[in-house]
């Protein structure tokens, strides 16, 4: 009899959290993501040693703010608005062109972004949630006037070399996320999740930037679901 009473109990228990479980389809979810990252940034200047287009390494933070809606279970659509910045890149030594003249030295510039992307998200699981997510979008990425130190004349200084003041340019973007999320109740949730993007700008070289993040969501139902 004490047996049948736990099941019962149990029984109940998962009946009552079924909705909770399965709940995924017709919600809307705010999600915020804090996200640290490390950026490959290509400027089209000239390696003193090979002649090519110079690429660097930079980290950054930013942060994600996203808005879903759940069409089932198991897929999410949505958009984000995303913001970084990233640390002075440095190119070092490299050679461009000062009022028409060839100088070589240390080059130096920063990048900053802001986009908008929207993609679709499937979620492969229930309390625990692996979690995959494609998306495209569009974004401007707002570039410091570049910095030249020459060391090669008597003393050195510092100059901004020819076409590189300070300007922005705008990206067609794709990204794809992995994480993982658990649900903490009917309304909150937490996760990890690491993040990979392309962004192809119109006048300036590709940019990649690869992620991590942590996100908090609170869900909550627009419509009444059947």
């Amino acid at each position: 009899m004490q047996r049948m009473t736990w099941v019962a109990i149990v029984a109940g228990w998962l009946g009552a959290r079924a909705p909770d479980a399965v709940s995924d389809r017709y919600e809307a979810t705010v999600t915020i993501r804090p996200i640290g990252a490390v950026g490959r940034v290509t400027e089209h200047v000239e390696d003193v040693g090979s002649g090519d287009a110079v690429a660097t390494s930079v980290y950054g933070g930013g942060g994600e703010i996203g808005l879903s809606y759940g069409l089932q279970n198991w897929l999410d659509v949505g958009g984000e608005v995303v913001g970084a910045g990233f640390g002075q890149a440095t190119y070092d030594p490299v050679s461009v062109a000062v009022t028409g003249s060839t100088a070589m030295g240390r080059l130096t510039r920063t990048t900053r972004i802001v986009q908008l992307r929207a993609g679709a998200t499937l979620r492969l699981g229930v309390g625990w949630v692996p979690i995959l997510h494609l998306g495209l979008g569009v974004g401007a990425r707002v570039l410091s006037a570049a910095t030249l130190l020459d060391e090669a004349h008597a003393g050195s200084f510092d100059v901004t070399p020819d076409g590189m003041n300070a300007t922005f340019a705008i990206d067609i973007v794709a990204h794809a996320r992995v994480g993982l999320e658990h649900r903490l109740d009917r309304r909150w949730t937490v996760g990890v999740s690491a993040e990979a993007m392309h962004a192809l700008g119109f006048g300036t070289q590709p940019l990649d930037i690869a992620s991590v993040g942590v996100s908090l969501s609170y869900t909550w139902y627009p419509v009444f679901s059947p």
